[in-house]
C-alpha cells in the first residue's frame, strides 16, 4: 500500500524533462538578452568614442589654423611691412613743419599720468587718514609702552 501511494505520486518523466528544458531556455533567453543588451551599449559606445575622436580631430585642425592665422596677422601688421605699405599707398613720415595743431575752445586737458612712488622711497602718509592707520605696531607698542610708563 505504501508503495502504490509513492506511485500515484510521482511525475510523468515526460513532465520532468519539460521543465527542466523550460528552465534551461528561460535562462538562455535572460543571457542572450543580457548579450544583446550589453553589445547595444558597447556599441553607442563605440560610435560616441569615434565621434569624441573627430571632434578632438577638429578641434586640433582649428587650433593650428588659428596659430596658422595669427602667424599670418602678425607679419602683415609688422611695422617693416605698415611702413612698406603705406609707402606704397603714397604715404611718408610726418615732420614737425608739416603738423598743423589745432587750438579748441573750452578743452580741459586730462591729468597726466602720475606714476606711483619708487619701491624704496619713503612713504609719506596722506592727508585725509587717520593716524590710527598709518602707523606700525611697531610704533603702536612703543606709544602703548610709553603711555603706560609716564601714566605710573
Amino acid at each position: 500500500m505504501r508503495n502504490a501511494r509513492t506511485q500515484a505520486f510521482r511525475q510523468a518523466p515526460w513532465r520532468i524533462l519539460r521543465q527542466s528544458a523550460g528552465s534551461t531556455l528561460l535562462g538562455l533567453v535572460a543571457l542572450l538578452l543580457v548579450a544583446g543588451m550589453y553589445l547595444a551599449v558597447s556599441a553607442r559606445l563605440a560610435a560616441a568614442g569615434r565621434v569624441l575622436l573627430d571632434l578632438e580631430d577638429r578641434r586640433a585642425e582649428l587650433i593650428r589654423e588659428t596659430t596658422r592665422l595669427g602667424a599670418q596677422l602678425a607679419d602683415l601688421t609688422s611695422p617693416e611691412r605698415m611702413v612698406e605699405r603705406a609707402a606704397s599707398m603714397g604715404f611718408r613720415p610726418a615732420h614737425p613743419k608739416d603738423t598743423e595743431y589745432i587750438v579748441i575752445e573750452g578743452y580741459v586737458e586730462p591729468e597726466g599720468f602720475r606714476a606711483p612712488p619708487p619701491i624704496g622711497s619713503p612713504v609719506q602718509p596722506s592727508g585725509g587718514l587717520s593716524p590710527a592707520y598709518t602707523e606700525t605696531l611697531a610704533e603702536w607698542v612703543i606709544r602703548v609702552v610709553a603711555q603706560l610708563r609716564g601714566g605710573r
